[in-house]
């Protein structure tokens, strides 16, 4: 037992000298500033929905970004404690997208931002459905979620241990990789992917970080996807079953 506290003290060294040599501290500035370019190339919104916008501080600056006037930012969001607190300009509803269809009509949206969402969820079926059936013919779709085959996670889980997208004691629900991630995307024949980005290619060192995410998505800790609405078809992403989970 006295070896204890010296154990823990080496450990928090190891771990603060880790973070400081991939720059964990930025990691949320570059994941908003890599979806944000991605998102850049949609162009201008008269209308935009955030499917998950918490607070709707980072709906307004999507609004910002591709220039949506007042009056056309709307958010749906399940978290009263966001709710609450949502920022002014934002036309929230309160909606659990897992059971409900979204309160709006067909192709009321230029753009729609679904963004490190459909990993805090079971049914990913009907809220991408949703997505599809409320965005208009030739509007955008854009989507992140954490990336299960980040070099990261690989070299976790060649080691036995659970990767970090999807931590035991953690919210997420389910686990996407890059690659069948986008078999799922493109398995939608209403929809062309436009581009493709990535975010922290952890466990690459500062500036590596960064700049091999922008290199190889695949790797990196975080994928986001720009989809561009081409038909109206019958759609293929939904779902009623899968198998013995109830959806």
């Amino acid at each position: 037992m006295t070896g204890q506290p010296e154990r823990t003290g080496f450990s928090r060294v190891i771990h603060g000298l880790a973070a400081a040599i991939l720059r964990t501290d930025g990691e949320q500035t570059r994941l908003r500033g890599d979806f944000h370019r991605l998102l850049g190339r949609a162009g201008t919104a008269r209308a935009i929905l955030d499917v998950g916008a918490a607070d709707g501080l980072m709906t307004l600056e999507y609004a910002r970004l591709l220039k949506v006037p007042e009056g056309g930012v709307f958010g749906i969001e399940v978290m009263d404690h966001y709710l609450e607190r949502i920022a002014k300009g934002v036309k929230a509803q309160k909606l659990d997208i897992e059971k409900e269809p979204f309160p709006y009509q067909d192709g009321a949206f230029d753009v729609v931002v679904c963004n490190q969402v459909l990993e805090h969820l079971k049914n990913i079926f009907l809220p991408l459905s949703e997505m599809e059936r409320v965005l208009k013919p030739g509007g955008r779709l854009a989507l992140g979620i954490p990336n299960l085959a980040g070099l990261h996670n690989r070299v976790l889980l060649a080691f036995g241990s659970q990767p970090l997208c999807n931590a035991i004691s953690g919210p997420h629900v389910r686990c996407f990789t890059h690659k069948g991630f986008l078999e799922l995307l493109r398995s939608n024949g209403n929809f062309t992917v436009e581009a493709v980005a990535g975010s922290s290619l952890y466990p690459l060192p500062w500036p590596l970080v960064d700049f091999g995410a922008r290199f190889f998505p695949g790797l990196s800790a975080y994928t986001f996807y720009l989809l561009r609405k081409t038909g109206t078809g019958s759609g293929g992403w939904s779902r009623k079953s899968i198998g013995d989970t109830c959806l």
